[in-house]
This record gives C-alpha cells, structure tokens and sequence, in this order.
C-alpha cells in the first residue's frame, strides 16, 4: 500500500493493522463488496488509533513499507482461505479480476482520504458515522402490526406437496401466553389436528417467524398426517428478543405445553425450535417434566450460544450463531457442528478477532441457502418425525 509521503507512517500502519483484522479467517464466504466494505471499516478504526498514537510527533511516511508487506500479506491469506470456504460451501471462488478490485480499492483508500479529505470534513463524517450506528443499534427495529399479522398468513400459507393442519396464534390473538396458547389449541382441535400422527409444537424466532423448510420436512415426510401448531410471543428481530425478551419464548412455550395437557393429555406432543425458538424446546422440557407427562420428540436447530443443548441438534459448521458469545474473545468456540449442513473449515481461533469475524458474520448469517450459515433445509423437519416414518413404513419423501 503506497502513499504519498505526506500521510503519517503510523496512521498507515495503523489502517494496515485494520484492513489486516478484517481479513482475518471467517466462517461464511463473504462477497468482494462486503469485505470491501469490512476492510474500510476496520482500516479506518485503525488509521484513527495510529493517528492517535503519533500525532504529536512529527511527520513521517515510514510506515508505508510496514503497511504494505502486512496488507499483502493478508489480501493473499484472505483470498487461499475464502477459496478454501468456497469450495466446501459449493460457491464460486473468487475470481482474479475480482481479487484485484479488492486490493486496489483497498490500498487507494487512504490515499483517496488523503487528497480529498480536510481534516475537518474527516471529524464532521467520523462523528456522523458514528451517530448513524448508535441510531440503528438503539432504534426498536420491531415489525408493523401489519407485518405482525402478515405471520399467521406465512405460516398457512407454506407450499407443501402434502400440506397437513396449521394452527397459529399471533399477538393480535390474545394479551397472554395463556389466552394465545388457548386460542392455538382451538385451531388445533377445530381442525382435527389431535387425530393426526405428529403433533407438533413450532416456536417461532423472536419475530415470529417460522421456517418454511422446516413445515414442507415435517409435512413430506409424513405425506401430510401432520399437525404444526405455532404461537407468536414477541414482534421484535430475533437477535433483539435474545437480548431483551428471552423469556417471552419460554413462556409462550411453556403455555402451549399446558394447555394441550388440559384438554388433550393423552396426544404426544414433539417440540422444534430455531434460533431463540430452541429457548422454547428446553422451556417445553422442564414444564412437560413438572406435569410427569412425556415428550414424544424434540429438535434444537441453530441452537445459540449459552443456550443449553438437551437432546437432538442441528448446528451448520459456519453459523455463527452457535459459537457467538462474549466467550469467545478468550477462547476457542466449544460447540461441534452437528445434523446435516455442508462441512465447512471452521476458521483458526485467535482472542478477540475470532469474535469480531463472527460478529460480522451474524448480519450476514441468514442470507446464503441451506446448509450454511443460519438456514437449515428440509431435513430438519424430516428427523423429528424419523422414527414415526420408520415405524409407519411410509416411503421417504421426494
């Protein structure tokens, strides 16, 4: 990374040390954009602690060989590594003419700072990116009532080549665990659900959502003699309902598992939950234990961090879900991979930029399909049912 003499060696090497954290190893294959945009971020950091640091002494480029030699070397490390990720997650690797829009961007962004840039507009922009970021982090990002609504109509309408019955309660349905577990089970009955083979309970993320690939497991693999019954127990993204509202979920749960105690004891119930909605699987747990009455079935699928695993789980190698917690900026991850997703390299550990890497991660955890990250397939529908289609002799679904 050359630069003009004029820019402070240390303010370089600094934005070297950046560029260089957010080129460390990660879990999922990142975009040449994304990671443009990580480095500039990171590089920009650590150009204001270099800055910091030698800004009362004077002016030096000597910095600039030290800056070059450790961006190299962490665009080429970047670039074997996303290859290696891209390989095992079936997706394209990246391209050289793509690789060198990366390195190029990268290396003339402080230049392009420098030149363009007084000092004064630098403070003005720093103080409103920061601004922005406090903003969206403290804003409640919660979902419409439209949109809240707009859930119960997802979920029923699910495409499914053997569609069983539906039941969902959303937070329109009732003020309480209790009231919307009642009007759930309502649904159920008035449905014949209690009359299906698979009786399921769904806990839905923290928004409310649940996963379409999950409903087409369960409804496939038992050709449709299936009951799924979900309850909406907050509004909020589930990242924020972890932080805020964990409860919310095991409560929702937890009235759910009563209410088919009272009115229909003798139906086993089987238990799946995703994300936050695994919070709801241990809630079912402890509750169904309280009233001696057994759990045909569970299923914990993207189980969080410090969130306890009790039975059979699925975790892809590269959600980052899984390993996030405060833990890690001191050690390794203990969590396994664990069901059917792609075997992707978990990235080497180091303190600090280990978490940072999974924290970028996680706002991308979602969008690559099945089998990486955050998304789970039909399979995950499919195991929970497994030992009724053994048992039936039911053919395995298309």
């Amino acid at each position: 990374m050359i630069a003009p003499p004029r820019i402070r060696g240390g303010v370089l090497t600094g934005y070297a040390v950046g560029v260089a954290c957010a080129l460390f190893p990660n879990q999922l294959p990142r975009t040449v954009v994304v990671q443009l945009v990580v480095c500039l971020v990171f590089g920009a950091i650590g150009a204001l602690v270099g800055w910091a640091v030698v800004r009362r002494r004077a002016v030096s480029d000597g910095g600039c060989r030290v800056a070059l030699y450790l961006g190299s070397a962490a665009l080429v490390g970047w670039v074997l590594w996303q290859n290696h990720l891209r390989a095992a997650a079936g997706a394209d690797p990246v391209g050289p003419m793509a690789f060198a829009a990366l390195a190029v961007a990268v290396a003339a962004a402080p230049v392009a700072v420098a030149a363009l840039w007084p000092v004064r507009a630098r403070a003005a922009a720093g103080a409103l990116a920061a601004v922005a970021v406090v903003a969206g982090i403290a804003w409640p990002a919660t979902a419409t009532s439209a949109e809240s609504a707009s859930y119960a109509e997802r979920f029923v309408g699910i495409e499914s080549s053997s569609q069983g019955v539906r039941a969902y309660a959303s937070l329109a349905d009732g003020a309480s665990p209790a009231a919307r577990a009642a009007v759930a089970v309502d649904r159920l009955i008035a449905a014949g659900g209690l009359a299906r083979r698979a009786v399921v309970i769904a806990v839905p993320t923290g928004s409310g959502w649940v996963d379409p690939h999950f409903v087409r497991g369960v409804e496939e693999a038992m050709h449709g003699d299936s009951a799924i019954l979900a309850v909406q127990y907050t509004e909020m993204p589930s990242w924020q309902s972890f932080v805020l509202h964990r409860d919310a979920a095991a409560a929702s749960t937890a009235a759910l598992i009563d209410e088919l105690h009272r009115r229909a004891p003798s139906t086993p119930v089987r238990v799946y939950g995703q994300s936050l909605g695994t919070v709801g699987v241990l809630a079912a747990q402890r509750r169904a234990a309280e009233l001696h009455v057994p759990i045909a079935a569970t299923l914990q699928v993207g189980t969080p961090a410090g969130v306890a695993v009790t039975g059979p789980a699925q975790l892809n190698a590269s959600d980052p879900v899984g390993i996030w917690s405060s833990r890690l900026l001191v050690a390794p991850p203990e969590r396994a991979a664990s069901g059917s997703g792609r075997a992707t390299p978990r990235p080497p550990w180091l303190p600090v930029l280990s978490f940072v890497q999974a924290t970028v991660d996680l706002l991308g955890a979602t969008a690559p399909p099945p089998g990486l990250g955050h998304r789970y397939d039909e399979r995950q529908g499919s195991e929970l049912v497994a030992d009724l289609v053994a048992r039936k002799g039911l053919p395995a679904a298309a």
